[in-house]
């Protein structure tokens, strides 16, 4: 079909009875916006995906959870425990990293004794208690063999997460702290 002698508007007007190209990508169009929208909708979606940190407390053999806690970078952990040989209370306090990893800040115990480290950090004697402070060791997890009455609690921030006598009694477990990834996270 030649448009030598039409004026502009029959042009178009026959373009679009022509079944033109031009004419089918702009019925297609709607189609097009879509398909944006959609995929703009989904990119959103996957780029408010979050991360959250989760405490777990577990067995070193088979895996099973005993606790899990959602923490924050700098919280503060709390492992305290009697001496099994000295029978004396021992706290130890972790602070939380960036990197997921247990900073070792501060032990505080009774006295001296076997496996009783004498020399770590700044070490004070503070109302009959040894308290050694600016330790900055980091561990990436805390082991242990469980005991319902040596282990008194693992607390967080001032408060306790679990006895020892919630645990099970001389089994392995394991403390450590990992990244979750959740999609949209306020539903975590």
């Amino acid at each position: 079909m030649k448009y030598k002698n039409l004026p502009a508007a029959e042009q178009a007007e026959g373009c679009s009875r022509s079944g033109s190209k031009g004419m089918e990508r702009q019925a297609s169009s709607p189609y097009v916006k879509l398909i944006i929208v959609l995929l703009t909708a989904v990119f959103l979606w996957i780029a408010s995906a979050g991360r959250s940190r989760v405490l777990t407390i577990l067995n070193q053999k088979t895996g099973e959870v005993y606790l899990e806690s959602y923490v924050s970078e700098g919280d503060k952990i709390e492992y305290s425990w009697v001496h099994s040989f000295e029978h004396i209370p021992w706290t130890e306090e972790y602070e939380l990293q960036n990197d997921n990893e247990l900073m070792l800040t501060s032990i505080a115990v009774a006295g001296f004794g076997a496996g009783i480290p004498e020399n770590k950090g700044e070490v004070s004697v503070e109302d009959g208690i040894i308290k050694m402070r600016n330790i900055n060791q980091s561990y990436e997890e805390i082991n242990w063999i469980n005991s319902n009455t040596a282990l008194t609690h693992i607390g967080l921030n001032g408060s306790v997460l679990i006895k020892g006598s919630d645990l099970p009694h001389h089994e392995p477990c394991t403390l450590k702290v990992k990244e979750r990834y959740f999609v949209w996270p306020r539903f975590r």
